[in-house]
């Protein structure tokens, strides 16, 4: 079927979209697992399509603090990729380098903020590069943006930065295992639409 937005995506594109997560979100375990010298394991992830408005539900509430890393796309296809991580993921980074005991958010400084974007960095380009090795195309990553700030007040610098966010976003909510311990970390995809089309039809599915 064609389509004209996200709304109107049928079963095929859906599962379409279910492998680009599961291969990305295998592959960025790998490199997390590699990079923190530890085991890193991860369900298969709930892939959603979410309103963009609607996305800080998805993150606890627009009022919870949260780091956020957003790297843009360019190339082949254009969008952006952003990272939420929650204090949970951000202590359990931090503590695979030295021992710091972070209580919230405030208690992380620029050192500990430079791990977890390294760490964010790392995983998210893994999902860009999946992406690109899975479909052949060419996907440049520009320089990461970081957040530290409430989801509502992230999501809003997202929007005021990119001028490629559309009505509807990829949300790929993921639970990772790190030596045992289960943290949630958010990856959500926000692709133009003329990215997306681009995108299923290296994949053989029709638009």
């Amino acid at each position: 079927m064609a389509f004209n937005n996200i709304p109107e995506l049928d079963s095929m594109h859906l599962d379409a979209l279910r492998e680009i997560g599961n291969i990305g979100s295998g592959n960025a375990a790998t490199s997390l697992a590699s990079m923190l010298n530890t085991t890193v394991d991860i369900e298969v992830p709930s892939i959603s399509l979410v309103n963009y408005e609607n996305v800080s539900q998805y993150l606890g509430g627009k009022n919870r603090r949260v780091v956020g890393l957003a790297l843009g796309l360019e190339g082949d296809i254009e969008g952006v990729m952003l990272h939420v991580v929650q204090r949970q993921f951000v202590s359990r980074i931090i503590n695979a380098f030295y021992p710091k005991q972070i209580n919230t958010l405030d208690d992380i400084d620029f050192m500990d903020l430079s791990a977890v974007k390294e760490t964010s960095n790392i995983t998210t380009a893994t999902y860009v590069n999946s992406l690109a090795s899975l479909t052949g195309l060419f996907i440049n990553i520009t320089p990461p943006n970081e957040y530290v700030d409430t989801v509502e007040h992230v999501l809003e610098e997202v929007s005021s930065r990119f001028d490629s966010i559309g009505q509807k976003v990829i949300y790929i909510d993921e639970n990772l295992y790190i030596a045992g311990t289960e943290i949630k970390s958010s990856m959500i995809l926000i692709l133009q639409m003329d990215s997306l089309h681009k995108l299923f039809e290296r994949m053989g599915i029709p638009v």
